[in-house]
């Protein structure tokens, strides 16, 4: 059994610890506005809330791609084939109405 084969069985169907990145950009849009709306420094002539809103548009992607290259690390690219293997002969079924002959 190969290593990526045990990461696929020991998270099955399960989310995967490095999925909990994703909460950074909800906290750093939603849960720290209060904080940011009380600055009143304006970097470049801009509102301090505006830059901050556009660094988290940054700091969102940038989280994005390491949840994408630790899912691929993980095998999420073999599991994902392996889910459209699996449900390709249910997908052609519906398609053509099922085996009605």
């Amino acid at each position: 059994m190969t290593s990526t084969q045990r990461r696929r069985q020991r998270h099955n169907g399960r989310p995967r610890p490095h999925h909990w990145l994703l909460v950074l950009p909800f906290v750093w849009q939603v849960a720290l506005v209060p904080v940011v709306n009380d600055v009143s420094s304006a970097p470049f002539n801009i509102p301090f809330p505006m830059v901050w809103q556009m660094a988290g548009v940054l700091v969102t992607s940038a989280v994005i791609a390491v949840v994408f290259l630790l899912g691929e690390r993980a095998g999420a690219a073999a599991e994902e084939a392996d889910f459209i293997a699996a449900t390709e002969g249910t997908a052609d079924a519906e398609r053509h109405g099922g085996d009605r002959s």
